[in-house]
């Protein structure tokens, strides 16, 4: 099964984008009164036939749902972006294929990268989200700094550091989860400072280990998303 991604499903005209339009057409050479799938990327799975090509444009009709799908708990992970624009991109597609719904970049006072380029992460998002068969495209907030992401209040949040002080592990929280919800928060390869631990715990983050070994910060939050989804 080929994935479509569209924005336009159940307005009054139906129509796939250029972009994807052409990969219909060209690619997978599909033509008038083929089946295609497409999401919105919601959770919910949709068949639809082409009835028009216009212009390179698919006109799409008789959408039926096929799925639907709801994650629970709700993964959120608050992430500081690598130096390496690589390793942060690589862990956008994979947290895709788990099945995380929410993603939010926070600067930290040791992040090395304090710019992402919104739409790339976007595309690399929805082109995961299509590689997988997922029909939850996660949503990526804007990137702010970590006092700026506790100004919405944040239930349920956990933070992963490499602090020797008492953390509870991770495994054991979400095996007795019965939250909506869950936030992970991970920070930078330097680490959080002492002083954003503090201030996070007060916000109410409860700290958490991921494992016995030090982790990048791509792995880390690769590993508490597979720990989150398994509680699904």
């Amino acid at each position: 099964m080929h994935l479509f991604f569209s924005k336009n499903i159940k307005k009054e005209k139906q129509i796939l984008s250029l972009d994807e339009s052409r990969h219909c057409l060209f690619s997978l050479r599909k033509k008038i009164n083929d089946t295609i799938f497409i999401t919105e990327g919601n959770g919910v799975l949709y068949s639809a036939n082409i009835y028009s090509i216009r212009n390179q444009r698919i006109e799409y009709n008789n959408l039926k749902i096929i799925s639907q799908k709801k994650n629970s708990p709700k993964i959120h992970i608050a992430i500081a972006p690598t130096k390496n624009k690589s390793r942060f991109e690589w862990f956008l597609e994979k947290a895709t294929e788990i099945g995380v719904d929410e993603i939010s970049p926070i600067i930290c006072e040791n992040s090395e990268r304090k710019i992402i380029n919104e739409a790339r992460c976007e595309k690399i998002l929805i082109a995961a989200m299509k590689q997988a068969q997922n029909s939850i495209l996660p949503k990526l907030n804007k990137l702010v700094k970590l006092a700026d992401f506790f100004t919405k209040r944040q239930q349920n949040t956990y933070i992963a550091h490499c602090y020797d002080t008492e953390k509870i592990n991770f495994k054991t929280i979400m095996t007795n989860n019965t939250k909506e919800k869950i936030t992970i928060l991970i920070g930078p390869e330097g680490d959080f400072t002492n002083q954003e631990i503090i201030f996070s715990e007060k916000m109410g983050a409860q700290p958490i280990t991921l494992s016995n070994n030090r982790l990048r910060t791509e792995t880390a939050a690769i590993i508490a998303s597979s720990i989150a989804q398994t509680t699904l």
